[in-house]
């Protein structure tokens, strides 16, 4: 018969089945716990009470269970530093010993842990905002102790890419069409009048997906059932839209739910089909082109490096401070990169306040332009380390334009470092839109709390 137990009492006899409690000594200059000391948690705590209530979480002793602001702030302080996901949180709560130090629960002979579904919640609630101002207080903690030098602005442009594949159209239509089916079949289970034939369209744009992909042979035969395919798409979002419209304000959640879908992806069509037409007229790709259907935010920008011209993804304006520093933001709308250098002391106001200006801003040749140079000099900017296009001359002496050329090595390491596995800029796990915004700043935070926690290490040696 197989024992259950994790041991054999024949072996061990001093083992037990029952709970026993073990007392652990933990140094007080563990790195997270200096960490812990340095953090503003008093701003930190209001920041997060603010954006908790916003989300309708309990925490202000209303009926009910309350929503214990301490114990979560620290508990989403710690899931940054480590840069885990819900799941692993919660085993790491339950196996680490200095993680219990750290969130206050080390002193209960029983403490009340949280699962994964309540960290997840914890950390959506806190929203994009809140993650930007916990993220400030940050920088201005490491600035407070002396770590962050504010007097010195480096920014540059990078793209955060996705997990998708290589945009090609029929790709993106398909795409398109099968997450039309996953919300139909839904309604076809709540009985919905019209949805078999809306769900043999799909499978008829799924056909001729894969007919374009495996059987067309020249550039007419796949320009021909491209073609076929918008049509097809185009009666598929007719079939479906008597459907958004008569049970779009249902009350069943299911129902409501495949609703939004469908008519999330009526409006990816209205703009991409016309996207498609012009391509296939013109041979010229639109502005702002789609390139998935889930992700419809999502751009092609165009790089120009070596080994990548282009990068598919969110484009990203990342700032350093003197220090190491970083703080940034996803750009929305039209990318105009005259004007990002302005955009980075927008987002500087942002966190030391709007009369605060650094001394030194540092950009490359694709933020050099006359107006720019005009706006950040009546701002108030000493030099302009903004490197010139062509033959013009730098605005900065000679030994600037040595740190200037310093600055532009640092800024770019540290994106590379922000890329890497560790902190996982680049194709984030996350799916939903809501976390997928906030996937990026959350890797910029958790590079700021490691670099903050190796500042204090290093500053006691």
């Amino acid at each position: 018969m197989k024992d259950s137990r994790h041991f054999m009492p024949e072996v061990c006899p001093e083992t037990s089945e029952t709970v026993q409690t073990v007392s652990l000594e933990v140094d007080p200059n563990h790195p997270l716990l200096q960490l812990k000391r340095a953090l503003p948690w008093d701003a930190l705590c209001q920041v997060r009470t603010f954006h908790w209530r916003q989300a309708g979480k309990n925490v202000d002793g209303g009926p009910g269970l309350s929503w214990e602001v301490s114990f979560y702030g620290h508990l989403v302080v710690l899931m940054l530093v480590k840069q885990l996901n819900a799941r692993e949180m919660e085993a790491y709560l339950a196996e680490n010993v200095v993680a219990r130090v750290f969130i206050g629960r080390s002193v209960a002979p029983s403490p009340q842990m949280r699962d994964h579904a309540n960290i997840a919640r914890a950390y959506m609630a806190l929203g994009q905002e809140g993650l930007d101002a916990v993220g400030a207080l940050i920088i201005k903690s490491a600035t407070g102790l002396g770590f962050a030098d504010p007097t010195i602005l480096s920014s540059d442009m990078t793209a955060q890419e996705l997990p998708i594949g290589y945009p090609n159209e029929p790709g993106i239509l398909r795409g398109l069409a099968q997450r039309c089916g996953r919300a139909l079949s839904r309604l076809q289970g709540r009985g919905v009048l019209g949805v078999a034939s809306a769900l043999a369209q799909v499978q008829t744009i799924v056909r001729t997906v894969k007919e374009h992909h495996l059987f067309a042979k020249d550039q007419g035969e796949k320009r021909r059932l491209l073609s076929r395919l918008l049509r097809e798409v185009g009666q598929l979002v007719v079939q479906t839209w008597p459907m958004i419209a008569r049970f779009g304000q249902s009350r069943d959640r299911v129902t409501r739910k495949a609703m939004a879908t469908l008519s999330a992806m009526a409006e990816v069509a209205r703009v991409l089909i016309p996207q498609i037409i012009q391509w296939l007229t013109t041979n010229v790709g639109a502005k702002g082109k789609i390139l998935h259907a889930g992700i419809p935010q999502a751009r092609s920008i165009v790089r120009n490096k070596a080994g990548k011209k282009v990068e598919f993804g969110l484009p990203y304006l990342l700032s350093r401070l003197g220090g190491g520093y970083v703080f940034g933001r996803l750009i929305h709308g039209v990318i105009d990169e005259h004007k990002m250098p302005l955009v980075a002391l927008e987002q500087y106001r942002e966190i030391w306040g709007a009369e605060a200006t650094p001394e030194l801003v540092v950009y490359d040749r694709a933020g050099d332009a006359t107006t720019t140079r005009n706006r950040l000099a009546h701002e108030g900017v000493k030099h302009m380390g903004i490197q010139p296009k062509g033959q013009r001359p730098w605005q900065v002496a000679e030994e600037v334009r040595q740190q200037v050329r310093s600055e532009r090595g640092k800024t770019e390491g540290v994106i590379g470092t922000l890329k890497s596995n560790k902190y996982g800029f680049n194709k984030p796990k996350e799916r939903l839109w809501q976390t997928l915004e906030m996937a990026g700043l959350r890797s910029i935070v958790s590079f700021n709390l490691n670099k903050l926690m190796r500042d204090l290490v290093q500053s006691r040696t």
